[in-house]
This record gives structure tokens, sequence and C-alpha cells, in this order.
């Protein structure tokens, strides 16, 4: 695997774990999951079938906040664009949650992180009972085993949940992106995080007993029915808030409580409210994007822009 390649590879993986009863007996995994609990407040319904806005204001100043779904949607759930038009018009920046970063510097520590997901011959290695469950799940995909055989076992999960998608699939986040960008906005990332030492980290903190239960994790997702993804993309794209927060989360959750993964979480909130606050020192108004259980969790950004002080105006409005 060339350079610009690995890169691509650990980035992927490393941003599932940052920014997404189970089968078996491996052990819950024991740290407590930031994402678990939402303000129920924030449950609403939009008067419009169109994705649900907040926004803060301050002095003239207004960020407008879309609350992204956390899975990708079908490719025929279409949503109304006409709000983030109109907020992107004359904004100073699109605001994006941090994200992680390696350069050119960092090459020696992601071949080494590169070789630290891989491994000789992933299923051999399962315990029985989790081994026929993949194995099951991958010959119903019309998979052999040769696609996940040298990838551990989070790892071939994480392209099996993938794999189990049917059709074309679109990122909100990259959509919003292209509409920055094709007027003319500014992305602005609320920060930029080193990758190879938290990648690191959580991998190294992984055992076969939680790796065991992360794969356990993307298989119950893997296996969780298309219309109930279904129900919950046309949820938020009708501004149904409790109806998207039902997106199955059960591998992401596995992959946020890896070693680092709560504390991060908790950075990158704060660093995303931090910038939202200081956009609102400039006139004009910007937008901001966040994943949608970010947003209205207990703990999550609503919660910590009104801890600095600020209002926050949802679709009834405030909060």
């Amino acid at each position: 695997m060339t350079g610009p390649r690995l890169r691509c590879a650990a980035t992927a993986v490393v941003l599932s774990l940052a920014l997404g009863g189970m089968a078996g007996a491996a052990p819950p995994l024991s740290a407590a999951d930031p994402e678990a609990n939402v303000v129920e407040e924030l449950v609403i319904v939009s008067r419009h079938p169109a994705p649900a806005w907040w926004r803060v204001e301050k002095d003239g100043s207004t960020v407008w906040i879309l609350g992204v779904l956390d899975t990708p949607l079908p490719k025929d759930v279409k949503w109304r664009r006409h709000e983030l038009d109109e907020h992107l018009k004359g904004a100073s920046a699109l605001i994006t949650s941090p994200r992680l970063h390696a350069g050119l510097e960092d090459i020696f520590g992601l071949f080494k992180l590169y070789g630290m997901l891989r491994t000789q011959d992933m299923e051999a290695a399962l315990d029985p009972g989790l081994r026929a469950r993949f194995v099951a799940d991958r010959e119903k995909l019309g998979k052999g085993p040769e696609r996940y055989a040298h990838w551990r076992p989070m790892i071939a999960g994480q392209m099996l949940l993938r794999d189990s998608r049917p059709g074309e699939r679109v990122d909100v986040g990259r959509q919003v992106r292209a509409e920055a960008a094709k007027g003319g906005t500014p992305v602005k990332p609320a920060g930029e995080y080193d990758l190879v030492p938290f990648a690191k980290a959580a991998l190294t903190s992984l055992t076969p007993a939680s790796e065991g239960e992360c794969l356990n994790a993307a298989l119950d997702d893997a296996e969780t029915p298309e219309a109930v993804y279904r129900k919950a993309a046309v949820g938020w794209a009708r501004g149904d808030v409790g109806a998207a927060l039902q997106a199955p989360r059960r591998f992401d959750r596995c992959l946020l409580l890896m070693a680092g993964g709560p504390e991060l979480w908790r950075k990158s909130t704060d660093d995303l409210a931090d910038a939202i606050a200081g956009a609102l020192g400039k006139p004009g108004q910007a937008v901001a994007t966040v994943p949608l259980r970010r947003l209205v969790a207990k703990g999550g950004l609503i919660e910590s822009l009104k801890a600095r002080g600020l209002t926050v105006i949802g679709p009834d409005g405030p909060v």
C-alpha cells in the first residue's frame, strides 16, 4: 500500500473511532457513553418537512446549526435544501467538527498504525460462535473470506457493516460542504488533532474480548433491517429528531468507548462550541454542522453553548 492510500485507510478507520445487550460473553466496555442520553426537550419535530435547524444569536450575529444524521442517507431520500441555501448566503464560514490530521511527517507512524490493523487469519482466531455468525453474515452478502481475512476483527466488522447497506449512500456533511464551496463560503473545522497518537492509544487498548464485542456490535447493526435505517433517514429529512435518533449505533458506540474516545468527544464538542461562540463575535452570520446525537446529547453541543451563557433557539423557540 502506498503512502497516500495508507493514510486514507488509517484516517477512515480512526475517524470512525473518534467522531461513530450484545451477543457473546465479552464484558461490556467500561467507559461511559457520552451520547447515551439525550435532552428530551430537544427531541422535537420541525414545523416544516425539512431537517431541524437551531440558531444562536448575539449582538446581531447569528450561527445556524444543522444536526446531521449520524448514518449516510439512502440516495433516494431527498431533503429540502432551501434553508441551507438561505443560511449560506453571505455566511462568513461553514463551521464543522474538528478533524484528525496526519501529514508527511507522520508517515512512519502511519505505517506502524497500518500494521496494527492487520492480522494473519481473522476468522480462524475468532471464538467459534462469533466466527459462525460472521461467516453466515458475509455469505449472505455473497462475500468470500478473502475480503476480510487479513484485517483485525474490528476493521472486518466495519467493512462488513458497510457492505451490508445496499445501494448508494449520501453523506450529508459532504453535501453541505459542497454547497458551501459552490457559493464561496470557507469551511473551517473547529480544530485539528494529531491522528497518530490517538489511533495508537485506541488500538493498543483493544483486548480480544473488547474487539469481539465491537465485532458483535457491527454484526448487530449489519443485521438490522434496511427499513430501520430508512425510517431514521426519512425522519431526519422531515425534521423528526426522535425518529432520526433511532438510527442503529451499536458499532459506533463500541468504537467511541475505546481508549481516549470519550475524552476526544468532550474536547471536540467543547472546541466546536468555542468556534461557534467565536463566530458570534463577528457581524453577520455563519453556519455550523454537527452530528445530530452530539448536538442533542446531555452534555452535548447545545448544553455546551448554554453553559457559555448563550441562548439557543430551536425550531420551536428557545431551548
